[in-house]
């Protein structure tokens, strides 16, 4: 009798075992016959990446159980599973640039020393350019160039270096390459207005191509509803990601409060955002104040080069 328990205990073990992997396997036909995708995506031209799940038609079925069984076809499956899981687990992140360095010293510096991740994102050929991005780097702050272009008002200046509607193709490649090496640590660019340039898609495909050569990221300011420059990145194979939130349109401490509560939403919405502010002294306290209660909420403040894919 002592010996006919342990064989029972195992029968029931194997008939257990046999039980859950036919509900696994069934589990897992059912996954491969459903058709849908799951898109991790930003709105208003902003998708920052997107998982699609296996799509068969039905007049494929038969060829499913042949292709399932090969390796390629189960490392696929694996992959989206994984893929699904981490953006389900991951927590939602928001990445602050901070644009128009370069003018000033004071208000730079408070910004620098923020306890959290912020770009810095410096225009070329000012006073304190170069100084900035030493600092910034021995700090820990990612450098960005905030290439100036040309804008569709003309009464605003983008200043020295920026590039315009009416250059030759080489003036274009130089002025980039000169903005690039104007002062060290960049790691991605990002547009200093631009409304006019950034529509334009020859001007673009020459300044991403450069970017590229430099092995260098690209965030879309998104100063036009009608820029190309984020789409046309992606598909010349440019890392790249698109602003969500501009922070400081106005200079009101309750303004730049909101929109940082914005980011926060479009963040917990879509899994990630990007907010753009300015060398201003409202947004260095606006950041100081209200970006430790969004940690706290849950909201992961990361590196820009984090987002960027």
């Amino acid at each position: 009798m002592k010996q006919k328990k342990p064989l029972l205990m195992n029968i029931i073990a194997l008939i257990f075992i046999l039980v859950v992997g036919l509900v696994l396997s069934n589990l897992m036909m059912k996954y491969l016959k459903v058709d849908q995708s799951i898109y991790f995506s930003a709105n208003n031209a902003f998708s920052q990446g997107e998982y699609s799940m296996i799509k068969e038609n039905e007049d494929e079925e038969d060829s499913i159980s042949d292709d399932y069984e090969s390796e390629q076809y189960v490392e696929r499956i694996i992959e989206d599973l994984n893929l699904t899981e981490e953006c389900l687990l991951s927590p939602p992140r928001l990445a602050f640039i901070i644009d128009d360095l370069g003018y000033e010293w004071e208000i730079a510096n408070k910004i620098i020393g923020l306890e959290f991740p912020v770009a810095l994102s410096i225009l070329p050929y000012l006073q304190f350019s170069k100084e900035l991005a030493e600092k910034g780097k021995n700090s820990n702050q990612e450098i960005m160039l905030h290439l100036p272009m040309e804008a569709k008002d003309e009464n605003y200046n983008p200043g020295p270096g920026a590039i315009k509607t009416d250059m030759l193709e080489e003036e274009i490649r130089q002025a980039v390459r000169g903005a690039i090496f104007d002062f060290p640590y960049v790691i991605g660019v990002n547009n200093h207005m631009g409304s006019r340039i950034t529509e334009n898609q020859k001007i673009m495909r020459i300044i991403l191509q450069e970017i590229k050569r430099y092995q260098l990221f690209f965030v879309d300011s998104l100063t036009s509803k009608n820029s190309i420059a984020y789409q046309l990145a992606r598909e010349m194979g440019v890392k790249t990601a698109v602003r969500s939130v501009f922070l400081d349109n106005e200079n009101e401490l309750d303004y730049i409060a909101g929109q940082l509560k914005e980011a926060k939403e479009f963040a917990l919405k879509n899994g990630v955002a990007i907010a753009i502010g300015h060398a201003r002294i409202n947004t260095y306290y606006a950041l100081r104040k209200f970006i430790p209660e969004l940690i706290k909420e849950g909201i992961e403040v990361v590196p820009i080069s984090t987002i960027v894919k």
